[in-house]
């Protein structure tokens, strides 16, 4: 049984495309005829230039563009594609040069049109043709490439995410295993605060950013969570300005940050030490700040992965335009993280 093959719709693109290019044509032919025609100019000649050079190529091209997807073209070998389009452009320019030589022949009584005329029509069509199969070809295969690169950034981000599950799963369960035998009733309680985060981060698995608001609700629930362990010895200090609560930030990346300040400064030092979140907006980005008390060393068994993945994340996502610096100080370390300001509309 044979599958239909559906033609996509045309974009607004298209069409300007469209209209653009042969109008620029028109112009073109309309310079020459006012140039090299005798006089006087003949009427019935300006209304075939603006038909045959605007309404019969757009015409015909769409219908190129549909005969293509129908007979799926771009599933053919390079030299077989670009053969038929050769063939195409012959033959549309050769019925619309014939075409033209009819049209102005009529008023008149005969086809007046010179040879050397209409080969030079034939030449200038072709080429045209020519010339818009090839920038159609040169933009699909753009947007083609765009597209597949969208669609491969996306998948690696999604499994970067993924990753962020088992790795703060592995973190957390330990924690739970050293309590369960002293303290039954907070390891208990640090099993809520686990599935709470767990919950977020699945339920926001699928979106590339969250509200700055909802991954402080996660890191408060995180904080709370590693309370149940440390006790005192861990101090949570936060300066948030109101105005980047509404921030767009990707899901788990600035809660990465305070749990490889949590896991690699604090809970190294038999006192505990301190964490500290600052968050600012600063000439249309926002920046923010993770500082904790302890020298950052990342665990030989995992490599900073945390840190390794928030970095990939925000390359993958702003390019440039965003970037994550640490900086050790002492018997502190800071993590700077800059983002773009981005706001859900």
């Amino acid at each position: 049984m044979e599958t239909s093959v559906t033609v996509p719709r045309a974009s607004r693109g298209y069409w300007i495309f469209q209209a653009a290019g042969w109008t620029a044509y028109l112009g073109y032919v309309l310079t020459f005829y006012f140039i090299f025609a005798p006089r006087p100019y003949h009427p019935a000649d300006i209304v075939s230039i603006v038909f045959f050079c605007t309404v019969a190529p757009i015409l015909l091209t769409h219908g190129l563009r549909t005969w293509m997807y129908a007979h799926e073209w771009r599933k053919l070998r390079e030299w077989q594609r670009k053969t038929r389009e050769g063939v195409a452009a012959l033959v549309m320019g050769v019925v619309v040069t014939a075409a033209v030589g009819v049209a102005n022949g009529v008023p008149r009584g005969r086809i007046w049109i010179p040879i050397d005329g209409m080969g030079w029509m034939l030449f200038a069509y072709v080429m045209a043709f020519g010339s818009w199969l090839w920038t159609y070809d040169a933009i699909y295969e753009r947007r083609s490439r765009a597209a597949l690169e969208s669609l491969a950034r996306d998948a690696q981000l999604r499994a970067l995410r993924g990753q962020l599950n088992p790795h703060f799963l592995f973190n957390s369960l330990n924690a739970v295993r050293s309590l369960i035998s002293e303290n039954p009733q907070r390891a208990i309680s640090m099993v809520t605060g686990i599935s709470d985060i767990l919950r977020y981060s699945l339920a926001s698995d699928r979106r590339n950013t969250v509200p700055f608001a909802d991954e402080l609700a996660v890191i408060d629930e995180y904080i709370a969570v590693e309370r149940e362990r440390f006790e005192s010895r861990l101090d949570m200090e936060k300066h948030i300005e109101a105005s980047v609560l509404s921030a767009l930030v990707p899901p788990m990346l600035v809660q990465t940050l305070v749990e490889n300040a949590v896991k690699h400064g604090v809970a190294t030092r038999p006192e505990g030490g301190f964490v500290r979140l600052e968050a600012v907006p600063r000439n249309g980005r926002v920046k923010i700040v993770v500082t904790n008390s302890g020298k950052f060393s990342p665990d030989p068994g995992n490599g900073g992965f945390g840190l390794q993945n928030a970095t990939e994340r925000l390359r993958l996502m702003y390019g440039s335009d965003a970037s994550l610096v640490l900086k050790g100080d002492g018997d502190s370390t800071t993590a700077e993280l800059t983002l773009p300001l981005e706001t859900q509309a």
